[in-house]
């Protein structure tokens, strides 16, 4: 799968938010989205996925201008998780995960063997086995996260795009979809994160791409988070970097004064 974004401009309202922005991305590439509080990930991330218009620009998938797919086409090629999820009320763990399968299922289809095998498949990736006939409102944030990304995977498309998976969650829980998505990655996939921990890009590698007041500031391999004046001159806080003793891992951390 080939994405490219071609000078894309996005309205909502009279407003601009983004603005001429072009992007690449390949197939196979880790590409986390950051930048502070409305400078367009959100935008960028739908629009991407066809669910928003652009005002001028255009985005191609494989070639081809993406308004020119039907939506089940662009499903078959892009799983989408945003970072509400509404609905679903009443609905089990293993019906909001078979769900997925629909972009591959003509209407009144019943799944077959695949879409089946898929389901397990994402069941098994997510760890959700023992929540199965649980109802969606009767679990944790953590929970419900799993359970959209694992109704994602099911769908089987080489592109994965999660806006902002681990917001709200726990240490524990923030772990795990960490695991998910290195996982899909590592076995070939394509990865499309909005992320306000900085952390996060660290942990899954690939590129970064900057959004500033909806234009891309910079768009850079990863290490980039290691330049603290680029992360001030992006969020106009301060930041300290910290490594392990042993020197192979580090971490991006804001910097405040004691009281």
């Amino acid at each position: 799968m080939f994405l490219e974004a071609e000078r894309l401009t996005v309205r909502r309202l009279a407003s601009a938010v983004l603005r001429d922005v072009s992007l690449r991305i390949a197939d196979g590439d880790c590409v986390s989205i950051i930048g502070p509080n409305g400078a367009g990930k959100s935008t960028l991330m739908a629009t991407l996925a066809g669910l928003l218009p652009a005002a001028a620009g255009r985005v191609m998938l494989d070639g081809r201008p993406l308004g020119r797919y039907r939506r089940r086409a662009i499903a078959r090629r892009i799983a989408y998780v945003p970072q509400w999820v509404e609905g679903y009320l009443g609905f089990s763990v293993r019906e909001v995960v078979e769900s997925g399968r629909y972009a591959h299922l003509e209407p009144l289809t019943p799944p077959g063997p695949d879409d089946r095998r898929a389901v397990e498949r994402a069941v098994t990736a997510c760890n959700l086995g023992a929540l199965l006939d649980r109802r969606v409102e009767t679990l944790s944030g953590g929970e419900r996260q799993k359970t959209w990304i694992a109704a994602a995977l099911a769908q089987q498309a080489p592109a994965l795009f999660l806006d902002e998976p681990t917001t709200a969650l726990d240490p524990a829980h923030q772990v795990e979809l960490i695991r998910i998505m290195r996982s899909f990655a590592a076995e070939g996939g394509t990865l499309l994160v909005i992320c306000h921990d900085l952390n996060i890009p660290l942990a899954l590698g690939g590129r970064i791409v900057a959004l500033r007041e909806g234009q891309v500031l910079f768009d850079e391999p990863v290490e980039v988070l290691q330049q603290l004046d680029r992360l001030r001159a992006l969020f106009g806080a301060e930041f300290a970097l910290h490594r392990s003793d042993d020197g192979r891992r580090w971490s991006v951390h804001l910097q405040w004064e004691a009281c």
